[in-house]
């Protein structure tokens, strides 16, 4: 003797006794199957208070194995089309784009653009209904959920339901696409929760849709359990967790930023000490030489580098094995850069030398010379506080100002 299907009214009978007992945990709240809309019909039907004055509505799509046409995949050939308009537009785009073709609309240009998006989404979407693509697809029982006006839908199959399992991954896959849940009802009428539904719109009175509207609120407009439901408290979970990890995303680029722009989040103990740059003392007036070790010390973090040859596209005089930083007095052609170092000794301003900008690396001038402090420092706070001295200088030198700022270096 075959074994007997399980019914589309057991599936319901079974999802109504049991939803709101074992899941939701609603008092007071109304149960019942084939709620009727004012156009459509609900197999299983749930509502409660979800707030003061805030009814809550569940419904449920049952399908047993009579009625399984009505869970495989379809074509949708609204979607298909959709698609493929939206696959030649970006192609056009492209393809214009590596061609570097320019659109002018006059006639001819304008012809041939409507005949290529016309061809093109035509044989696209051609394409695509071929493949029979799961995504371009649609379930006539979600697209009959999705009718019906709720907080939450769920579809119930019966375990039986399907005799492949691929169909069973498609309506998962659809059911996932659509934000619905899925309920899975054994012959014993246990329920499995294979997925839960996203919550929509949790204030809506979507109550207001059904003929029994106030038969309905006058049974469970009554001091009850209010809060949210467990679909609404995992989607506050998801989100918190989302939030969390954007934050640590951020705070992550904010101290790669840091390093690389000032110093390390944790110094390396390896490396040589940190001095604290809040509290250094920097002469604004004396600049240091390179020549005399003593005169440098006032700007702390400097470190020392080699007098540059006299070969001027020689970058050795640059050559750093860590993230250091200059500060860059002007950029000129070479010419010039001689002349502002001539400048810059008349009033007493020494220790600066002209490099090309090529030694720089990544510089966006190339073929230039900066005109720089030839001194390299471990941090940016000490090259911006020698930036600012190096202003004052300036200033009452009466030496036009030209760039005066840090820039950082890379090892080459």
């Amino acid at each position: 003797m075959a074994k007997k299907t399980l019914t589309e009214r057991f599936i319901q009978n079974s999802v109504a006794e049991r939803l709101n007992k074992e899941y939701y945990r609603r008092k007071p709240a109304w149960v019942t199957t084939e709620e009727y809309t004012k156009l459509k019909r609900a197999d299983v039907f749930l509502a409660f208070m979800r707030a003061r004055k805030r009814p809550y509505v569940v419904v449920v799509e049952a399908k047993s194995r009579t009625t399984i046409h009505q869970l495989k995949l379809k074509e949708a050939p609204r979607q298909t089309r959709w698609a493929g308009r939206a696959i030649t537009i970006v192609f056009i785009v492209g393809l214009s784009a590596v061609l570097g073709y320019q659109w002018y609309f006059n006639a001819v240009n304008t012809l041939l653009l409507l005949g290529l998006f016309v061809l093109g989404s035509s044989l696209i979407s051609a394409v695509l209904s071929k493949l029979e693509l799961s995504a371009l697809g649609s379930i006539s029982a979600i697209e009959q959920l999705g009718r019906y006006p709720a907080n939450e839908k769920w579809i119930a199959v019966g375990e039986d339901t399907f005799v492949r399992p691929e169909e069973y991954k498609t309506l998962v896959d659809q059911c996932k696409k659509n934000g619905l849940g899925l309920i899975v009802v054994d012959a014993k009428g246990r329920l499995k929760r294979k997925l839960i539904p996203s919550p929509r719109h949790t204030f809506n009175n979507y109550l207001g849709n059904y003929s029994k509207e106030s038969k309905i609120l006058s049974a469970i407009d009554k001091p009850a359990d209010y809060g949210p439901t467990p679909p609404e408290r995992a989607k506050q979970r998801r989100q918190l967790l989302n939030a969390t990890a954007l934050l640590a995303v951020i705070g992550l680029l904010g101290l790669v930023s840091y390093e690389e722009n000032y110093r390390p989040v944790i110094p390396d103990p390896f490396s040589e000490s940190y001095v604290d740059l809040e509290n250094a003392e920097i002469d604004s007036v004396a600049v240091p030489k390179p020549a005399m070790p003593a005169d440098t010390g006032a700007a702390a973090g400097a470190l020392e580098v080699e007098e540059p040859g006299p070969d001027a596209e020689d970058c050795s005089s640059l050559s750093v094995e860590r993230r250091s930083f200059i500060v860059v007095d002007a950029l000129l052609n070479p010419r010039n850069s001689s002349k502002r170092l001539a400048e810059l000794e008349g009033a007493g301003i020494a220790g600066f030398t002209a490099i090309p900008t090529d030694c720089l690396n990544s510089w966006p001038e190339p073929g230039r010379h900066a005109v720089y402090l030839d001194s390299v420092f471990s941090h940016r706070p000490a090259a911006k506080r020698y930036a600012n001295a190096h202003r004052d200088r300036l200033n009452k030198a009466g030496i036009d100002f030209r760039y005066g700022k840090v820039v950082k270096i890379r090892p080459r």
